[in-house]
């Protein structure tokens, strides 16, 4: 069986999958083509990798009572480096299997128009991939394996969301990775990168911000399923059907808060990180902007990724605003 979308069976060594770019950015200055290629990465997700390993930190300051400035600015240079690969190399491979074209949605737009090419796309995209492993390997020697794990994880994961031979995205299987590597995985970095162990406490308390992580996918993917089918592309939505898709995104949001609601009850995390609770206006004005969404309607939905990304930086502030409020010496002591 085929492991590629329609859309990708061209010879791997032409852009968009045999279709021929309308430019090769040619006369465009180094200066113009970083500023290009920082705009390709979406900045507006970047919240999503500071959220989680800033709560990650804060946790391990909570229950520790240790916190290493430090190592939070390299954690977080790390994930926001791995990050910048992975929406570099979701561009790449969208474009070579034939997924961004013209009149499509999403995408950055860079390589259908011909003001990039794929080429300076992967050559950015390995340098962040290579500068995010140095920052890694620092952190090896310092703690040794589980972190070698943790860290491998997250590299193989922002490579293999959209790179062949696996393309997860591409098979329904985004938002689950997106979930565990952008979620629990980053939390869980910022608090191991503070010379704390592998704890099911600090996974757990990551939990409500995953669900929301996974989220921007999801509206993402749901605003994109007429495009995403007419590309031979299987996202969960696509196989769910705009009904399907848009229960999953409600769920996601629902469970964010049902989530902390019940990581505070069981005193995972301080009842104090409900302040996160103040977030539900925007998270009900998201849901009514899904209401009634049919297969047709992308446009739309044309902000609603960033919409929810801003949701995610507010509830994961606010959460972690509450869990710092909290003080350290917290109960659990970081145990597994």
């Amino acid at each position: 069986m085929n492991n590629l979308p329609a859309g990708a069976r061209g010879s791997p060594g032409r852009a968009g999958g045999g279709r021929r770019a309308r430019g090769d950015g040619a006369g465009i200055s180094i200066r113009r083509r970083a500023a290009l290629l920082l705009s390709a990465t979406r900045l507006y997700a970047f919240p999503a990798s500071v959220v989680p390993i800033l709560l990650g930190s804060v946790y391990a300051r909570h229950l520790r009572g240790v916190f290493l400035p430090g190592h939070f600015i390299l954690a977080l240079a790390a994930g926001m480096l791995f990050h910048t690969a992975a929406n570099l190399l979701n561009d790449y491979y969208d474009y070579r299997y034939g997924v961004d074209r013209e009149g499509a949605l999403g995408g950055s737009g860079f390589l259908v128009a011909g003001t990039m090419t794929p080429r300076q796309f992967a050559l950015g995209a390995w340098a962040c991939l290579a500068a995010g492993t140095l920052i890694g390997l620092y952190f090896v020697c310092r703690y040794g394996a589980p972190i070698f794990a943790l860290g491998a994880a997250g590299l193989l994961g922002a490579v293999f969301y959209t790179a062949t031979p696996c393309g997860l995205k591409y098979h329904a299987l985004g938002e689950p990775l997106v979930f565990l590597t952008m979620g629990v995985g980053m939390v869980l970095g910022g608090w191991m990168t503070q010379g704390a162990p592998a704890s099911a406490r600090a996974c757990a308390a990551g939990l409500p911000v995953s669900f929301l992580v996974a989220a921007i996918l999801q509206a993402n993917d749901v605003r994109d399923i007429r495009s995403d089918r007419l590309s031979g592309v299987r996202t969960a939505s696509v196989l769910l059907g705009a009904r399907g898709a848009r229960r999953v995104y409600y769920l996601l949001l629902a469970s964010a808060y049902a989530s902390l609601a019940g990581l505070a009850a069981l005193r995972i995390v301080p009842p104090a990180s409900l302040l996160a609770a103040l977030s539900l206006p925007l998270a009900w004005r998201l849901c009514t902007r899904f209401r009634g969404f049919t297969e047709g309607e992308g446009g739309r939905l044309g902000m609603a990724p960033h919409e929810t990304a801003v949701l995610h930086l507010v509830f994961g502030l606010l959460m972690t605003a509450g869990i710092a409020a909290a003080g350290a010496g917290g109960p659990g002591g970081g145990g597994p």
